[in-house]
């Protein structure tokens, strides 16, 4: 999640000292890494080239102490004018995904799994995917220009709203630059990100652009989140731990 990597940059930056916007947002994201747990929605724009109406996803998550996450997302199905649901469960470094885009699985499995690390152990735990302790992992670099742009209410919650620009880790000259904005409430935790990339030109061509918001509330829970039980899973990782050595 995009509050927490950004407090790991700024945190070695200014080394836990001084103030200003950078510091209020590494003590944010310090506060928001000792809850328990909490809840999330969010929704995603996706603008693309030759589209009149951009695509619109949707969704909600909830995630425990134990580093897990239950995740429900909808859009739009690419094989119909209507709707599709894909909903996901994240336990430490293992990924369980439902949906019926993918057909039929192999037993009659309802469930896909999938260890990111292909069996390799991990230098360390993959962030959950949308809960606020692991997004800011994501961030390789954040710019100096981080800055309060203005107090707004989140859900009925006061915030001081933030705003910077994120660096990619492999410079492309042809992409904007990502905008990432964090709210923080007066107890120092997060209750908003947005992450938003507007249109480029590409060769006289706009790219697409994403913009990604989520809300974050119930901070202080700690949910029960179960796994998928083994009778329902197909287990994808071989396969893709064959498809990753072919391609090398």
């Amino acid at each position: 999640m995009v509050v927490l990597g950004l407090a790991a940059f700024v945190w070695q930056q200014q080394g836990g000292d001084g103030g200003g916007p950078l510091n209020a947002i590494a003590q944010a994201a310090e506060k928001t890494e000792g809850e328990t747990g909490g809840r999330a929605v969010m929704r995603v724009l996706v603008r693309s080239p030759g589209r009149s109406e951009p695509i619109t996803m949707t969704g909600w998550s909830i995630f425990n102490a134990e580093g897990r996450t239950r995740e429900v997302l909808r859009m739009p199905n690419p094989k119909s004018d209507g709707t599709v649901k894909l909903e996901t469960v994240t336990d430490g470094n293992l990924f369980y995904i439902r949906s019926r885009l993918f057909g039929a699985l192999p037993g009659g499995s309802e469930w896909m799994k999938l260890d990111p690390s292909l069996g390799q152990e991990p230098e360390t735990p993959a962030p959950a995917d949308v809960d606020a302790k692991g997004e800011l992992e994501l961030l390789e670099s954040v710019s100096d220009d981080v800055q309060v742009v203005g107090r707004e209410n989140v859900r009925g919650v006061p915030t001081t709203r933030y705003r910077g620009t994120l660096e990619s880790a492999e410079s492309d000259s042809a992409s904007a630059p990502l905008q990432v904005e964090v709210w923080v409430d007066a107890h120092e935790l997060v209750r908003r990100t947005r992450l938003f990339q507007p249109r480029a030109e590409e060769g006289g061509e706009e790219s697409t652009s994403i913009d990604m918001r989520m809300d974050f509330f119930d901070w202080g829970i700690d949910p029960e989140i179960e796994v998928p039980d083994s009778s329902e899973v197909f287990d994808a990782t071989p396969l893709a731990e064959e498809q990753f050595s072919s391609d090398d």
